[in-house]
């Protein structure tokens, strides 16, 4: 029955469920899997047309202006990879101790730990690519610092001020983010970070290299890694030029112009 009498008697209430309704008022029977076929239909056909749209976007080429931060990260960890390879036997021929080698090879990463936060700020405020071209210019002069100096205290400031500038890696990835968006933001966040590990993996092969290099053009022993520092040095110093010249400037206009869309859509 569609409704129900509670109580004795033809006075009694009556309870009207929730699926009583009258017969001339009722839906067709059909009527609600026919909306919802249409509905399930529409989607249906929706969804592969935005999966295809996204599939679209993500296999898009990155834009160009991303190849500079990139370049920019590479050059500064290519030092930390020629220093834990080489550094601690330099040192030790130095007549360093153990705790001075090691605490050579941490105050690296404590130092960029340390400073990523401020540097990132910093970038917000001055703009990603001001930031990154002075971090590229603190990368060089504390390459130059390792290479010229002779002592372990010297090397043990220049290892610290090199942490300090390599904090740069998460503005390179917030450039990053500024430029692209959407399916492609990993992309582009999976480019920075490859080129901060290429650094390191090719660092120590460099290392090997420029040193056999040095010694097949009669470089004394003591002086070959301070080469390969200077080396360093060279890479992050024209980098940095290159980032200076006409196309560089457009790039890291592009990138400050992406950046305040950005920080005008947030």
């Amino acid at each position: 029955a569609a409704c129900v009498a509670l109580g004795g008697g033809g006075g009694g209430a009556l309870l009207k469920r929730p699926w009583c309704r009258l017969s001339a008022s009722a839906p067709p029977a059909n009527a609600a899997p026919e909306r919802l076929g249409a509905r399930l239909g529409a989607a249906t056909r929706s969804r592969p047309a935005f999966m295809a749209a996204r599939s679209s976007a993500a296999t898009e080429p990155l834009p160009p202006t991303l190849l500079p931060i990139t370049f920019s990260v590479f050059a500064q960890m290519i030092g930390e990879g020629i220093a834990i390879s080489s550094l601690p036997l330099h040192m030790t021929l130095l007549g360093a101790s153990p705790l001075e080698v090691g605490l050579a090879t941490s105050c690296f990463s404590v130092a960029q730990m340390v400073c990523c936060p401020a540097l990132v700020s910093l970038s917000s405020r001055f703009g990603r690519a001001l930031v990154l071209r002075v971090c590229l210019g603190g990368a060089t002069l504390s390459s130059l610092l390792i290479a010229a100096s002779g002592s372990t205290a010297g090397i043990v400031t220049g290892r610290f001020c090199a942490g300090v500038f390599a904090a740069s890696v998460p503005v390179a990835q917030a450039a990053a983010t500024d430029i692209v968006s959407g399916p492609q933001t990993a992309r582009a966040l999976s480019r920075v970070s490859a080129a901060n590990q290429a650094g390191v993996v090719v660092g120590p092969a460099a290392s090997a290299l420029l040193i056999g290099l040095f010694a097949s053009c009669g470089v004394a022993p003591p002086l070959r890694l301070r080469c390969a520092f200077a080396a360093s040095a060279v890479l992050s110093l024209a980098v940095l030029v290159a980032s200076v010249l006409p196309g560089g400037r457009r790039n890291a206009e592009s990138v400050a112009a992406a950046a305040a869309r950005e920080g005008a859509g947030g």
